[in-house]
């Protein structure tokens, strides 16, 4: 079988939402990555049509840019022939969605060598209107005259004034809640936290929200993410940005407790302080056949392997990269104990609690798995294992890019360990969850 190496992968930084990058949409975050690779490419004497066809993660889909990986190729430079597609409907998991199709194009031999981009601006999700305020709006932007200008006025603000009746809806509220379950993913997370049988305090939650910052902080300071981040120049600044932004070296408990609930204000215990952050960022990965690789005496960072994905209830979709990781085991063959790494996705501190707790307990993994067949304990993560530079909650979550970011980062840091095999997993909004092997030989 062909195999799939990943010959380079960088990202820009994680910024937060409405920070350095929100005047920036994502497809020029995409093209900024772009015209990097290409920078790359022309370093390795490989001409940027050697690409055969480039594919994207974005999630918040831009209305001007449906396909936001056409418009990220072009901009940033590749040859107009190079066909571009966009994953976007595995919501959180779309970039591991992307680099699972981009290695399937390469073993198939539809294709030789892969562009996979994340893009995520979530700074710039729009707001909506009531269709019949849309309307409105839509008759006023027709009027050719000042009399039907002024009576489409007298139509229009009043209702753009009717808060109660017609509010606008905030985007990222809407994308954010499962139309399945009526859920912002912020009651999904609180749903695994009130599980008595899964036992997640606060201060639990808070805990692994520390440990994620502290660990990041410490990872740059050590320069570990000088490997994978490549500083984004910001024309609205006239600035270079070099660093993730979210990152809170004072984090403690003691701060930490002070910040409230903001899913259930009354009952709950998820907070944004034990959540991951909403940011804005862009990744990319090269793909390419082994043989190839090698003939072009190109580097070679990793291996992508196998994957496996996993549906699970909506109201609980945190847990579902349980069934993905048990999945993907049984696939391969492998225990827990093959993995010299994890990068699971922090979407909250209480979905890696509870995906930790569930796997290394026969009784949970049966109590929440058992319908599905899985009743048997898998193991336990050694905690230095287990996104040992932090994660999503201080590093952020810009969904779209997540995916990619966890797999670079997993992949440079089992080169820095002379390690062979990481998984990588997430869950997904909807009630799924992914999981990919990547491996260094």
């Amino acid at each position: 079988m062909r195999q799939v190496v990943v010959v380079d992968a960088f990202r820009t930084p994680l910024c937060k939402e409405g920070t350095d990058f929100h005047e920036t949409d994502a497809e020029m975050l995409g093209a900024w990555v772009v015209r990097e690779m290409i920078t790359r490419c022309h370093r390795w004497n490989l001409p940027p049509d050697t690409i055969d066809c480039v594919l994207g993660s974005n999630v918040a889909t831009p209305t001007h840019a449906v396909n936001p990986t056409r418009v990220a190729a072009v901009t940033g430079g590749l040859p107009v022939r190079i066909p571009a597609d966009t994953v976007a409907g595995k919501n959180c998991g779309s970039g591991v969605a992307a680099l699972y199709y981009g290695s399937l194009r390469i073993r198939s031999g539809d294709a030789d060598t892969v562009l996979v981009l994340g893009m995520e601006a979530m700074s710039r999700i729009s707001v909506s209107y009531d269709h019949a305020v849309a309307k409105l709006l839509f008759q006023f932007g027709k009027a050719r005259n000042l009399r039907d200008r002024m009576a489409g006025a007298l139509a229009l603000f009043p209702a753009l004034l009717n808060l109660k009746k017609y509010p606008p809806r905030v985007g990222i509220v809407l994308g954010l809640t499962d139309p399945m379950c009526d859920l912002i993913m912020g009651l999904t997370a609180e749903n695994i936290a009130k599980d008595p049988v899964l036992g997640i305090t606060r201060e639990d939650q808070d805990a692994f929200a520390v440990r994620s910052h502290r660990r990041a902080a410490q990872a740059w300071k050590d320069g570990i993410f000088a490997d994978e981040v490549v500083p984004m120049y910001v024309p609205e600044k006239s600035a270079y940005v070099a660093r993730d932004n979210g990152i809170r070296e004072d984090a403690s408990q003691e701060a930490f407790r002070d910040v409230k609930p903001v899913f259930d204000r009354r009952y709950g215990s998820v907070t944004p302080a034990n959540s991951s952050q909403i940011t804005d960022a862009a990744a990319a990965v090269l793909l390419m056949e082994e043989e190839k690789a090698r003939s072009l005496g190109l580097p070679i960072l990793g291996y992508v392997k196998d994957y496996a994905d996993f549906g699970y209830e909506p109201s609980c979709m945190g847990l579902a990269p349980v069934g993905a990781i048990a999945k993907l085991l049984a696939k391969t063959r492998l225990s827990l104990k093959d993995f010299a790494l994890w990068e699971i996705n922090e979407a909250f501190s209480s979905v890696v609690l509870g995906i930790s707790r569930i796997l290394n307990s026969s009784a949970l993994m049966e109590g929440k798995f058992g319908r599905f067949g899985l009743t048997e304990r898998l193991g336990e993560i050694p905690p230095d294992d287990l996104n040992p530079h932090g994660g999503a909650i201080a590093l952020g979550h810009p969904v779209g890019v997540s995916g990619l970011r966890l797999a670079m980062t997993a992949l440079f840091e089992l080169k820095r360990r002379d390690a062979e095999r990481a998984m990588i997993s997430a869950c997904v909004g909807g009630g799924q969850g992914v999981a990919m092997i990547v491996e260094r030989k």
